[in-house]
């Protein structure tokens, strides 16, 4: 078996004191894990480490998680610019005799719309199901949030990102006061985070329902769309996507009602028909999604 030195040290000494293993025929899962995201969250990302101590390769085909309403596997991408974005990604080869290892920067298991909260210690169950090796139930083990980066706050800086800017600057305007009027005070808060005289964004158009909202926006030539979901201390960005945004079932998946879903769905797209289809174009533009949370500035 092949197991490179940083598998075993991201694995099993930096993980010592809670690593867990399971193996079933020729595949050995170890230390399925999800950084604890925070109170509230909605969304989470799984690691681990999967080694295959067969002849031939096997390939990992789907996740089942009971405690989220989507688990897909992803990957993140970094282009020669700089930019980084996560991709869904249908399956991954787990080569003969070999052992890859889902972690932070590459393949990762994304949950989307948790149904419970993730503590601490927390052992949950799932499923992965290979081609080959079939159905492989484990535990994912919830970890302290400092053990690994927490997908529920990284701040992928979405729009500056995307633009080119480097992550985890902020346009350096003051926090807006609060007037609340939800559209205003949406535009008020990315343009605080990501509005530059260099790269002015553009806010449009903002749609509202409820305590969560879609809003398209333009910078330098790139465009995208935003979820936003308001809590005690304002509205915040959730995430960050494109054309996938305006699926019921993304919305689904981010804890909303089919009900809520449609509602929130019907006012975008009619908002966005008056704009024409360039602009509609342009959002549905970027590509994969990247979560920011409340923690993302």
């Amino acid at each position: 078996m092949k197991r490179a030195l940083s598998t075993m040290v991201a694995l099993l000494c930096a993980t010592a004191a809670y690593a867990h293993e399971i193996k079933v025929g020729d595949l050995e899962i170890i230390h399925a894990h999800i950084p604890a995201p925070m109170q509230g969250a909605q969304v989470a990302a799984g690691y681990m480490g999967i080694s295959n101590e067969g002849d031939h390769a096997d390939t990992l085909i789907g996740i089942e998680a009971g405690f989220a309403a989507q688990a897909m596997l992803h990957t993140t991408e970094v282009s020669a610019d700089g930019v980084a974005s996560m991709k869904h990604v249908s399956a991954l080869e787990i080569p003969a005799d070999d052992t890859v290892v889902l972690e932070p920067g590459g393949y990762h298991i994304m949950l989307m719309g948790l149904t419970q909260p993730l503590n601490e210690g927390d052992m949950l169950p799932a499923t992965l199901i290979f081609e080959h090796g079939g159905r492989v139930d484990i535990e994912f083990m919830v970890d302290p949030a400092d053990g690994a980066v927490d997908h529920s706050t990284m701040d992928h800086s979405a729009m500056a990102h995307d633009a080119g800017h480097a992550a985890g600057h902020s346009a350096g305007h003051g926090a807006p006061t609060p007037t609340g009027d939800a559209v205003v005070d949406i535009e008020a808060m990315l343009k605080a985070q990501f509005d530059t005289p260099e790269t002015p964004l553009t806010v449009a158009p903002i749609s509202v329902h409820g305590t969560v909202a879609i809003a398209g926006w333009s910078q330098d030539g790139r465009g995208g769309r935003a979820f936003l979901r308001q809590d005690d201390k304002g509205w915040f960005i959730e995430l960050c996507s494109g054309a996938s945004l305006m699926l019921p079932t993304t919305l689904q998946s981010l804890g909303l009602s089919a009900t809520d879903a449609e509602a929130l769905l019907a006012h975008a797209k009619s908002a966005e028909e008056a704009l024409g289809p360039d602009a509609i174009a342009l959002l549905d533009s970027f590509d994969g999604t990247m979560l920011v949370g409340r923690s993302g500035h």
